[in-house]
């Protein structure tokens, strides 16, 4: 065995490295973090050389000149004194390793003023070694990184393409600049802004400009409180027909710290369940703001892993306000004359009534009763038709948009809900409706799905009738078990079944009783769906089985339907909480708008 030696400086610094400058996109997020911690409004990011070469300029407050030194050596810091502060961590940075790990696998040249100082220093680092000088510069830091990994072949070695390590730096500017919407961002490579932010404080102003402004059409918005255990979340998400391929635009962040969190993700995904596709991901920005004291954020160098006191606790309180925030739980109008001052106001259309309406705060009640509101038809919205109506202040539902608002006594004749305009149906499969935004497509399947699969989880009795004559659907071995082995959860359901053995392991299956809604399909389809259901796992079991039994109920494509029966499915519909896509996450309703229509005609321009 070789003997012990205590290893050089230089090099402790460079292992140390491995854990926080993994690649380029750690030495922008360190040192970006330490501009927010300084109390920068501004910040310039500028990147090249194939991501090796970084320069990130902000006006904080600077370091002092007796501090210089200390800023570059490991484990100081001047965000924790004692053991005590990592209870109560309230910035980005903590550990004092950034500035020394970069130093020890790149080239980095700093000039940093503070504002009581006539003139600034310039800090040259180079295989851990500093040099300082005075010179002249603004109040503020720019740190210049070059020649990344250097000294250090095998890590330059497993570096990304260019393109992929610029795709990583863009990614956590993003990041960064949603979770602090009031510090300005601009991201430059080969001198073009690739992101720019205005640090305007408005987290809907920083998301349109991150993405576009046709997003925050797509998002509702989250404020949301716990007082007794001082928890607070505020963001957006997006509604369910606005879905991504991947989780790159679900953003998390916890005290405005980004971090990857599998409690809050799994939180979000399950307010999500029966709400969009398999495969499919929501956009959303979210910050969790909790006591210092109960997390634990020093479990590894990169500080996004993150721990609770309270696991549970976070995960109930995230899908409660996510849940909230996709139910719509309350809405109130707005006169046209605001119309426009906030990110989160929509105009619904119910019927042939046109009403603007804005997000307000659903975890809190209104301050009174009483709320002032504009109606009328779209077309002749005026500031001076108003009416009064009250909301019931015990009451969560998104009372409005499912008509049960209690209006005052004398007003009440001046608000009428007209029934959808329906033209007819198009190849007995799509419902056709004229709307004041132009011609509206609703598949009769899938919404007459949402209706039913809304109202079996909602009421939470299933009733069964018995079957006196029932045909055997055969199924194997398999299939048969199955069945057997959930055969409690499903008679739970309304289902009674009935099992034969046959030849060749093969099993014959029969209902005995079965929900009534379905009395009329196909015992063969319905077996086929439970056995599909009960495959899930036990957390998704009930969704698919009543995912299952929507399904079968439903009216089919090719299905001709009446007239009553179109107006009664679409006033269903309708009432539903989740209006736009079924519980397999399918859309249910498109709109062809009417100057498209009459632009194709040549009508417009």
């Amino acid at each position: 065995m070789k003997r012990i030696k205590l290893l050089s400086e230089n090099l402790i610094n460079q292992i140390a490295a491995g854990e926080v400058i993994e690649r380029p996109s750690a030495v922008v997020k360190e040192l970006v973090e330490n501009s927010i911690d300084a109390g920068a409004t501004k910040i310039e990011v500028e990147v090249s050389n194939g991501a090796r070469d970084i320069r990130v300029a902000d006006n904080g407050g600077g370091i002092y000149k007796d501090d210089v030194p200390l800023a570059f050596s490991r484990h100081a810091t001047s965000k924790i004194a004692n053991q005590n502060d990592l209870c109560s961590i309230n910035t980005l940075g903590f550990r004092g390793e950034a500035l020394a790990s970069v130093i020890s696998v790149a080239k980095v040249s700093c000039m940093t003023r503070t504002a009581d100082s006539e003139s600034g220093l310039k800090v040259e680092c180079e295989n851990s070694e500093i040099k300082i000088s005075e010179t002249g510069c603004a109040v503020g830091t720019t740190m210049e990184v070059s020649d990344l990994f250097y000294n250090i072949p095998a890590r330059l070695k497993f570096m990304k393409l260019p393109q992929t390590e610029l795709a990583n730096i863009t990614e956590v500017i993003q990041n960064i600049a949603i979770s602090h919407p009031e510090v300005a961002f601009n991201l430059l490579h080969k001198k073009h802004s690739l992101l720019k932010t205005s640090g305007s404080s408005d987290l809907a102003v920083v998301i349109s400009e991150i993405y576009s402004k046709e997003i925050i059409k797509e998002l509702a918005e989250i404020n949301f409180e716990d007082k007794q255990f001082n928890l607070n979340i505020k963001g957006f998400v997006s509604n369910p027909d606005y879905t991504r391929s991947n989780k790159k635009a679900v953003h998390v962040f916890v005290n405005s710290r980004t971090v990857k969190c599998p409690i809050i993700s799994k939180a979000i995904d399950t307010a999500y369940k029966d709400l969009i596709p398999a495969g499919k991901f929501p956009f959303a920005a979210l910050d969790i703001t909790l006591p210092a004291c109960d997390i634990d954020i020093n479990v590894h160098p990169s500080k996004k892993e993150i721990k609770y006191t309270k696991p549970n606790l976070i995960f109930n309180f995230v899908y409660s306000a996510v849940k909230n925030a996709l139910e719509g739980t309350r809405l109130s109008l707005i006169c046209p004359s605001e119309r426009g001052h906030s990110p989160t106001e929509e105009s619904v259309s119910l019927g042939n009534l046109d009403l603007w309406l804005r997000l307000t705060d659903p975890s809190s009640p209104p301050q009174d009763d009483r709320k002032i509101v504009s109606f009328s038809k779209f077309a002749d919205m005026k500031d001076d038709e108003i009416i009064e109506f009250s909301i019931p202040a015990k009451k969560s539902e998104p009372d409005f948009l499912q008509n049960k608002i209690e209006f005052n006594h004398e007003f009440t004749e001046k608000l009428q809900f007209e029934k959808a305009k329906i033209i007819g149906q198009f190849d007995n499969t799509y419902i056709l409706i004229e709307t004041n935004e132009g011609l509206q497509i609703i598949d009769q399947h899938i919404a007459h799905e949402r209706y039913i699969y809304e109202k079996l989880k909602a009421n939470k009795s299933y009733n069964s009738q018995l079957l006196l004559t029932s045909q055997v659907v055969e199924v194997d071995f398999e299939q048969a078990s199955l069945l057997e082995q959930n055969l409690e959860i499903l008679t739970g359901y309304g289902f009674e079944l009935e099992f034969s053995s046959q030849e060749n392991l093969n099993s014959g299956v029969k209902f005995k009783k079965i929900p009534q809604i379905l009395a009329e399909k196909n015992p063969e389809n319905i077996i086929l769906e439970l056995i599909e259901a009960v495959k899930s796992n036990p957390e998704n079991m009930e969704n698919e089985i009543l995912e299952s039994i929507a399904c079968q109920a439903s009216v089919k494509a090719g299905e001709k339907l009446s007239l009553w029966q179109m107006e009664e499915l679409i006033s269903n519909w309708q009432e539903t909480k989740f209006n736009k896509t079924c519980p397999h996450g399918r859309k249910i309703s498109h709109i062809i708008p009417t100057k498209e229509i009459a632009k194709f005609f040549g009508r417009i321009a």
